[in-house]
């Protein structure tokens, strides 16, 4: 069987175009000089790819796709891929015969058995009417455009399953930017359930609307809270603003820095702080700056949020993993998952200086709040797989001012 394999793989190699080649992971530089190449590492973000590419985040032993080489890399090198190789591929055959039991009416007579249908293809699309009944299938099989990148930034306002958007604002008239995992689908369009990055695509609210019934999910957990805390235990359900005696005092949250930090070269002590870019808005997002220019947030304990203190029907709302274009930004506080946040450490939220924790968002507890590299002024804030942030000493923060 091996020898087959090596002869399979050099064929690959040689004869196959180079779109369809398999290439082994190659460690280059960190940061690197120049584009790196397809299969290339160490990147950071999708900038440090040559065009045509995104960087693939990856923890240690974990295979990069359309690659080979990532399953024996003890490393957390990153590399560049395609944003949709071969590896991807498979899944637009899973996704196809899914739907067809919603379709019957759009397809040819013969699928109107509808008792074949699921059991001579999968078992999984019995059950789908049932917990599903909103016909989003059929507008992903039926989707009348194929996703598209146009640029990221935009320059101009996104049509729809149009893509990089990072928020609404991105997006033409009332479309609505889908944010969305690798290989996640784009209500309303095709080819998400291929395509292996991060980009997110303008979509109109209407093909949006079914997913935001998975917030109420959401409220249950709530109700296993007042075992531990029963006087707040009606509260958070029926009105997402905490009661004062659980909200914080202001203060400034700044990047831990120790005596044994070597940041851009210098082991000077640095403060950064969160701030918010062009004022504490809507939409806008988190950086940092130094702190004495920064702004000042609070803790609201009861819904696990933080805001600005200038604004503080604002949440800091997450945006997305694993990507600086997907900064966390301030949204109007709806008690959703998005602004939750957890506070692990020894310690958790504090005041004391000298004791500092990370910040994970609920959904996602392997990840940092982090700005990733050695900090700079106004680098942003967002969402990444803890393991770097750590090795970088970017991951914990302190309160400050």
């Amino acid at each position: 069987v091996s020898g087959s394999n090596a002869t399979t793989d050099a064929n690959i190699q040689s004869s196959t175009p180079s779109q369809f080649r398999i290439f082994k992971t190659k460690f280059v530089a960190n940061p690197p000089r120049s584009p790196l190449g397809l299969c290339e590492g160490d990147c950071d973000n999708d900038r440090q790819c040559a065009d045509g590419l995104i960087c693939h985040q990856r923890d240690k032993n974990e295979e990069v796709p359309g690659c080979t080489g990532g399953g024996s890399d003890t490393s957390l090198t990153d590399y560049c891929i395609r944003p949709a190789g071969p590896t991807a591929a498979p899944t637009i055959a899973l996704a196809t015969p899914t739907p067809q039991p919603t379709v019957t009416i759009i397809q040819s007579p013969t699928p109107l058995n509808t008792t074949a249908a699921p059991t001579t293809t999968t078992p999984l699309p019995t059950p789908l009417p049932t917990t599903a009944p909103t016909a989003n299938p059929v507008q992903t099989q039926q989707g009348q455009k194929e996703i598209k990148f146009v640029d990221n930034p935009p320059k101009k306002p996104l049509a729809e399953c149009e893509g990089d958007c990072d928020n609404d604002n991105e997006c033409a008239g009332d479309l609505v930017c889908h944010q969305r995992d690798p290989f996640g689908s784009v209500p309303g369009c095709t080819g998400g359930e291929s395509s292996g990055n991060y980009r997110d695509y303008c979509i109109n609210d209407s093909t949006a609307s079914p997913t935001t019934s998975a917030s109420p999910t959401h409220a249950p957990t709530m109700s296993s809270v007042p075992t531990v805390s029963p006087a707040p235990s009606v509260q958070p359900s029926l009105n997402p603003t905490p009661a004062p005696n659980s909200v914080s005092e202001r203060f400034k949250l700044r990047l831990y820095w120790s005596p044994n930090y070597y940041w851009q070269e210098t082991r000077k002590e640095t403060f950064w702080c969160w701030q918010c870019r062009g004022g504490c808005k809507v939409n806008n997002l988190i950086e940092i700056d130094h702190c004495k220019k920064a702004d000042y947030f609070q803790y609201y304990g009861e819904d696990s949020s933080y805001r600005p203190y200038s604004n503080p029907e604002l949440c800091v709302t997450e945006d997305g993993f694993d990507k600086e274009s997907r900064p966390l930004r301030l949204k109007k506080c709806d008690g959703g998952i998005k602004q939750k946040w957890d506070n692990s450490g020894d310690v958790g939220f504090n005041f004391d200086k000298s004791k500092p924790w990370e910040i994970h968002p609920e959904s996602k507890m392997d990840k940092c709040v982090t700005q990733m590299h050695h900090p700079k002024a106004h680098e942003r804030v967002f969402i990444r797989r803890c393991q770097k942030p750590r090795i970088n000493t970017t991951s914990k923060w302190v309160t400050y001012g």
